[in-house]
């Protein structure tokens, strides 16, 4: 018979070694708002048995990962520090990149944002908020899903297509979305075509997005495909602005080369 602690981790990596997994799902569990959790918080948010999660915790604390506090209360050790500051530094756009994001922003009045894919989420590495009161909201480091949005096919118009092919097998087996390969290939090819991508409430009813890839520096050719994404909501988002927004999109797209991506991605 096989215990609780014995079932299949919720997910894991070929070849990989599921208690590391599990690990880095307990931290993932800790946001910045609320910087302290129960251990039935984590136990809800990981999906993993009581049991499992107290062993996870005890070895976190012990490596000052995690930090347990009078209340029983856990919350981030001293050690994220330095991981927090060396993060920091790898991923952090340079300032002239953050103020032309910003330009961005003041100018279409929109929330602009800047993502890489990692597996099957984009992750928004830099973002500058729009100067409506009703505005799209997103947070430094935020994953959302690679399969919805205008930021997520547009990064995937930017992947070599047996790259494409492995992410969509992966969708499958990881997360059990059965895909309209047919349909996202001609999303993707229209984006390669016209240069940009458009989604109306895919992820979210009532927003908006509108994507474009950032080109390669030839003297810094950067890692792998990064977008730069105006988001907002759809009734701001009606035609007759579109090409106003796609041709400020572009001129910005264009400047990022120059000003830079985080050292992380060159």
């Amino acid at each position: 018979m096989t215990s609780a602690d014995d079932a299949p981790a919720q997910r894991s990596e070929p070849g990989g070694i599921r208690a590391v997994s599990r690990a880095l799902d307990v931290l993932d569990c800790f946001e910045n708002e609320g910087q302290s959790l129960a251990v039935a918080d984590i136990v809800r948010r990981c999906e993993l048995p009581r049991t499992t999660v107290l062993r996870l915790v005890d070895t976190l604390v012990g490596e000052r990962m995690l930090q347990l506090l009078p209340d029983g209360r856990v919350s981030v050790g001293p050690r994220m520090i330095r991981w927090g500051a060396f993060a920091k530094a790898a991923w952090s756009a340079p300032a002239a990149t953050l103020e032309r994001l910003r330009e961005l922003a003041e100018q279409t009045g929109e929330t602009v944002s800047l993502y890489v894919r990692r597996d099957l989420k984009r992750v928004a590495i830099a973002q500058a908020p729009g100067r409506h009161t009703i505005r799209h909201v997103v947070q430094v480091g935020d994953e959302l899903p690679i399969w919805l949005g205008a930021a997520s096919t547009t990064l995937l118009s930017g992947e070599r297509p047996d790259a494409l092919d492995a992410v969509l097998a992966q969708l499958r087996a990881d997360e059990g979305i059965d895909i309209d390969t047919a349909a996202l290939r001609r999303r993707v090819d229209k984006i390669r075509e016209q240069g940009w991508g458009l989604s109306h409430g895919e992820r979210e009813s009532g927003n908006s997005g509108l994507a474009m890839l950032v080109p390669e520096n030839p003297d810094r050719p950067h890692l792998q495909p990064v977008v730069v994404v105006l988001g907002g909501p759809t009734a701001r988002f009606v035609d007759a602005r579109i090409p106003e927004f796609v041709d400020a999109l572009r001129a910005c797209v264009r400047d990022v080369p120059r000003t830079g991506l985080p050292p992380a991605l060159e």
